[in-house]
């Protein structure tokens, strides 16, 4: 599960499974975000499109259902992804939140109000991943069944599409600051790894990186190669 690049080790943190997913959720959600806040945008904006803003807008709502699709596509692969894969299980299990996930967060918490003078040891995935991993199974819960009923509108009453478009608005509005605000901040401009964590990339992390931030999972690794070099030895015995 290792690599050396200029002799420092590199792990992989994800899958080219892994990536491809995280890819295709990540452009489809951009998409979805840009073409549906479209929508408020304010009448001076529209009129400043002039005659081209009827087909702006649209290729906006075609672009928006395309997204959706495709987002409800990769949900759905995720979903079978974590029950027939070995690795997808593996996934799984290790992002359950379990107690320790919360005594981490209150462990962490001491650490930078000054507190406590260590971070705690986190494993694979620590509780900030964890709870945004979950947050993607409500979110994408609510955007595919909410979007669902208005791109149906016509099945339903007047006042379940109103609802619906509640919710719907509501959900981005709260996924697009988490993912600004939450996942951008803490993946790419964390001074561990400014400018650009590149794992949704090329699927690596660094041993440095991996010993500060997944102790826990580091060691268990290593626990792993040793054991299975210990093998290798007592075979070639």
């Amino acid at each position: 599960m290792n690599d050396t690049v200029n002799n420092k080790s590199q792990f992989i943190r994800l899958t080219r499974s892994q990536r491809i997913q995280h890819i295709i959720l990540m452009i489809s959600t951009t998409l979805l975000i840009i073409t549906g806040f479209m929508l408020q945008a304010d009448r001076w904006f529209i009129s400043v499109l002039g005659n081209a803003s009827e087909a702006v807008f649209w290729w906006r709502g075609f672009i928006h259902r395309v997204a959706g699709v495709v987002v409800t596509v990769i949900c759905v692969y995720h979903l079978i992804y974590v029950v027939v894969s070995k690795e997808g299980r593996s996934w799984f299990l290790d992002m359950l939140p379990r107690v320790k996930d919360i005594v981490d967060a209150w462990q962490n918490i001491m650490y930078m109000l000054g507190f406590r003078k260590e971070r705690p040891q986190m494993d694979r995935f620590f509780y900030l991943e964890k709870l945004e991993y979950w947050s993607v199974y409500f979110g994408m819960f609510v955007v595919i069944v909410t979007g669902t009923m208005m791109w149906t509108e016509y099945l339903w009453p007047k006042f379940y599409i109103d609802v619906a478009g509640a919710f719907h608005l509501g959900e981005a509005t709260l996924a697009a600051l988490a993912i600004i605000v939450g996942h951008i901040f803490s993946v790419h401009y964390n001074p561990h790894v400014y400018p650009m964590n590149r794992a949704f990339i090329d699927g690596m992390i660094s041993e440095d990186l991996m010993k500060e931030e997944h102790r826990l999972w580091y060691e268990r690794e290593m626990n792993k190669k040793e054991n299975q070099q210990n093998g290798v030895d007592d075979n070639a015995k």
